[in-house]
């Protein structure tokens, strides 16, 4: 249990860190409990409402918006924000290499594993339904899809972008070079997503941007209230995310996109079937894929 007069231990972002210890003397019993468990799992704490807040801490709902105004924040919502931007996107590649090094110089390999199951495990306590459902009816009712990311995220963009051409058409995965001039013959009713997570690029924020200051519908895949690809996004789906050294680690936030995916499929019906016909007899005429190997024939000697 934090005390009052001592300082925290694990503590992430230097400005949370400083006004939680420069208001431990006047936090009572159920606020220090509060503060504790911030600055012991603030990767946790970003990402839960307040009433969950209150089951981990236990104390009550009430007790947790109310230290967030003791804090001097404008509500939960704006303490959970800066518990947010106190994480990932201040740490350089350099430093998570360094921070990394510290952690596993043993058993590196299951730390990598542990690490991702941590973050899994963090999506299955909240999965977001409520913003998943709001951007994929998005991306059903769009005229158009477009999907902006860079660097490592544009392997997610790939991925998202490939499984949505399954389900409907005109579904485009932009370029860095054209963007601009593809969104600028964009369709009205046309939806631009961005996928992006610390650290956090420059170029699927601008774009996002544009598209959102042209009226387009805009919607986001990133990890926190905190990311500058929310204030551009009307659709925002936060997925936790926890890097391996330089390795931008995108277990859970496949995993959102799976459940995405199978999310807009749904919204089709009946009518899916008919295309995954249509797109199973275009594979079979293309030869696509290769038909399983057979068994190798018995020898002689495999008869005995």
């Amino acid at each position: 249990m934090l005390k009052r007069g001592t300082k925290p231990a694990r503590i992430r972002g230097d400005t949370m860190r400083d006004l939680i210890q420069s208001k431990i003397s006047a936090m009572s019993r159920n606020q220090l409990r509060i503060a504790q468990f911030i600055l012991d799992a603030p990767g946790e704490a970003a990402f839960l409402t307040a009433s969950r807040m209150a089951e981990r801490t236990g104390v009550s709902e009430a007790t947790v918006v109310r230290f967030a105004s003791f804090l001097g924040y404008a509500g939960f919502g704006k303490m959970r924000e800066a518990i947010s931007h106190s994480l990932l996107d201040t740490l350089s590649t350099l430093q998570r290499i360094e921070r990394y090094h510290t952690e596993a110089s043993e058993g590196y390999l299951d730390k990598i594993v542990d690490r991702d199951l941590e973050t899994l495990a963090k999506v299955r306590e909240r999965i977001p339904h409520e913003e998943i459902e709001s951007l994929s009816e998005a991306v059903a009712r769009a005229d158009s899809v477009f999907i902006a990311a860079s660097r490592s995220s544009f392997v997610l963009a790939y991925y998202l972008h490939y499984y949505l051409s399954w389900i409907r058409s005109s579904v485009t995965l932009l370029s860095e070079s054209t963007a601009y001039e593809v969104l600028e013959n964009a369709p009205s009713r046309s939806l631009v997503v961005g996928i992006s997570f610390p650290r956090y690029t420059r170029w699927t924020v601008e774009v996002l941007a544009h598209a959102h200051e042209k009226g387009l519908d805009t919607g986001a895949v990133t990890d926190a209230i905190a990311s500058p690809l929310a204030p551009h996004s009307t659709h925002v789906v936060y997925v936790p995310y926890s890097p391996v050294s330089f390795v931008d680690s995108f277990t859970a936030p496949l995993c959102m996109l799976n459940c995405l995916i199978l999310s807009v499929s749904n919204r089709y019906g009946e009518s899916l079937s008919e295309r995954f016909g249509d797109l199973e007899a275009l594979w079979v005429r293309n030869r696509t894929y290769l038909a399983p190997s057979k068994a190798p024939a018995s020898t002689a000697t495999d008869r005995g």
